[in-house]
């Protein structure tokens, strides 16, 4: 792996090593000598693979904190590796490397900004730029991303995967920075990271509705990527010991922020709540809050942080940028030289081509999540509220149930492949995302889903699989029992009942997980049809008194399913589902479109410019245009 060539380093290392397990020693005060996994990732670094910007962010912190314990010739490797990357797409030179999503945009701009002014009278190799040249174009992409951020949520909402990307830069913007307008809001945004974890966690456990999430985080709570930073911050012992080759090391080692009281007492505490929130936005938003339709920077980086590239919203302004970027290079963008043709320039023919091709890349775009979680001491339960019903999907984490470290519950349906290349079909797959969005609906403990599967097929859509399918890990319950279309679970005293509208098909290994001990439980349940429901109904009070009970009450509830219209008996009231329709509790349409935050610890409206939060005689007041955050 010496030469740093792609063919050399594995997607493993891409995924996973994102840091030198050395760096905590380095922090200790140790000198790093000869080490394999340093020099590893300079050669990531300097091949520009995809996820290089995971890799920058510690090599920064390394040489602003520590640059003397490190051998003269490793130091110069790095000085070289900072002065010689590729900090924005905008630079000239090919890669196949993401710089567009929300993470990666504020990964980036924090790097070129304390690059440029770690090295502020240097010429740097890329782009010909001094030093202070990137410092103040990184600090202007800085300050637009923390401004977004704090108005408009996270696109990438509740992202048991991303959250630990989004993190790691604020960290070193907040020791390193030396503007103080950057340092604060950083803090800030960092704040309201943590909040929404603690917020969204059951017991340290970040299982719930989100933007974008992957099977391993879906199936084992355990294997969270923000795991490392829950643990820091709320302790609730899933992991006796940090893996530092992880990304959120540097949160771990950060020295410059200190956590707001209220922020633990949020994520410790075990009562039973409700928290509503509002992230991101809609396509169909977009005009209202970015008026410049051809501003690459503004509008377009709004949008890719969105992945909305192919939409008729977007896709004349994603060409515009392909085109004056030179992006023809990126394997991840390559596939649009194909529509770069003078006569789709013509005003209004690059949207017109998109409504009629219908690409089944429309879903990637993640657009805004009204969400909905309920949680108590026995478990959770999360749904993003009529959330793009009958479109097409990708990570997006519609519903989760969460009953301990190692038990989940969730519907998908499973989509196939979009492109032949392994690098782009990730998702969605078979557990991740979905091939097309229920219509999904929660009201406290219950979760109601709609899917229609029909539909005119898209551009790029692989074969549409007629079923949608449960996963149901049979074999953690301490006892289980599926009776034709219900399928229930005990898991210490809290029960679940899974609904569907036809015989359910226990599966005993899910293709996914083949490795899970299954005894010969069931791991999936599959429902065939074209048109069908699931209903999930948690009892964790113990309202029902035994297992038997709690089946019996669900097997008489009063149900009725006609293709788009579902009503369904809960516990406390009588519900009805209308397939795009409305959501209606015991006769009253639901309002599905939230605050910016509706829970116990703080209220916001829509696109704030303050947030507060009390709990437990702890408070947290953020003024981001004013620079004011305090606590007590």
């Amino acid at each position: 792996m010496s030469d740093g060539t792609i063919d050399d380093i594995t997607l493993d290392f891409k995924l996973e090593k994102k840091c030198f397990p050395r760096i905590r020693e380095l922090a200790d005060g140790d000198e790093l000598g000869h080490d394999d996994d340093f020099n590893e990732i300079i050669s990531f670094i300097n091949a520009r693979l995809d996820c290089s910007d995971f890799r920058m962010v510690s090599i920064l912190r390394t040489m602003y904190r520590w640059p003397d314990r490190l051998p003269k010739e490793v130091r110069r490797k790095a000085r070289e590796s900072i002065l010689g990357f590729k900090y924005w797409m905008a630079e000239p030179g090919d890669d196949s490397m993401c710089y567009w999503s929300e993470n990666h945009q504020i990964l980036f701009a924090a790097c070129e900004y304390l690059a440029g002014q770690l090295y502020p009278d240097e010429i740097f190799a890329n782009d010909r730029r001094s030093g202070a040249e990137k410092r103040e174009r990184g600090r202007t992409r800085v300050l637009r991303w923390l401004a977004q951020r704090f108005r408009f949520g996270f696109t990438e909402w509740h992202s048991n995967v991303y959250y630990e990307e989004d993190i790691p830069p604020l960290t070193i913007l907040i020791d390193f920075a030396e503007d103080p307008e950057i340092v604060e809001k950083s803090k800030m945004i960092l704040d309201l990271l943590l909040i929404d974890m603690g917020m969204h966690s059951w017991k340290g456990l970040f299982g719930a509705t989100s933007g974008r999430c992957y099977e391993d985080q879906k199936f084992h709570p355990l294997k969270q990527d923000t795991l490392d930073i829950a643990e820091k911050v709320w302790g609730y012992g899933h992991r006796s010991e940090p893996d530092w080759q992880k990304i959120s090391a540097n949160f771990l080692l950060c020295e410059g922020y200190q956590i707001p009281p209220v922020i633990r007492e949020i994520g410790r505490d075990q009562s039973e709540v409700i928290i509503r929130d509002s992230m991101g936005l809609n396509l169909s938003e977009i005009p209202d809050h970015f008026p410049d339709s051809r501003s690459i920077e503004e509008t377009g980086m709004f949008l890719w942080a969105m992945e909305a590239f192919t939409n008729p919203q977007s896709i004349s302004l994603t060409m515009k940028i392909f085109r004056e970027w030179k992006l023809r290079s990126n394997r991840f963008l390559g596939d649009f030289a194909a529509l770069d043709l003078p006569v789709l320039r013509i005003p209004g023919m690059y949207p017109m081509v998109s409504r009629i091709l219908k690409p089944s890349t429309d879903g990637i775009a993640i657009q805004r999540s009204n969400s909905y979680t309920w949680k108590c001491p026995g478990a959770m339960l999360s749904t993003s509220q009529n959330y793009q019903p009958g479109s097409f999907g990708d990570q997006q984490h519609i519903w989760q149930a969460t009953l301990s470290e190692r038990l989940t519950v969730f519907t998908t349906h499973p989509a196939g492949p979009m492109f032949d290349d392994n690098a782009r079909n990730f998702s969605p797959s078979y557990w991740v995302g979905n091939g097309i969005h229920p219509h999904g609906v929660q009201e406290r403990n219950v979760h109601m889903s709609i899917y229609r599967l029909g539909g005119r097929r898209g551009y790029l859509e692989g074969t549409r699989r007629r079923y949608t399918h449960a996963r149901f890990p049979g074999e953690l319950f301490d006892e289980y029992d599926i009776q034709g279309r219900y399928a229930f679970g005990n898991l210490g005293g809290v029960y679940i009942a899974l609904i569907g509208a036809s015989e359910l098909e226990p599966r005993p290994i899910s293709r996914a997980d083949a490795s899970s001990p299954d005894g010969g439980a069931p791991a999936e349940l599959i429902q065939h049809g074209m048109n069908q429901y699931w209903i999930c109904e948690i009892s964790a009070s113990g309202a029902h008194g035994d297992f038997a009970a709690f089946m019996d009450d669900i097997l008489t509830r009063p149900l009725e399913f006609n293709g788009r219209r579902l009503a369904y008996r809960g516990p406390d009231s009588s519900l009805e589902l209308n397939y795009r329709g409305a959501f209606r509790i015991d006769g009253r349409v639901q309002d599905l479109e939230y605050l910016r935050l509706d829970s116990p610890y703080g209220r916001a409206e829509r696109y704030p410019s303050k947030m507060d939060f009390h709990y437990q005689n702890h408070s947290l007041e953020l003024d981001f245009e004013n620079l004011k955050r305090s606590w007590t």
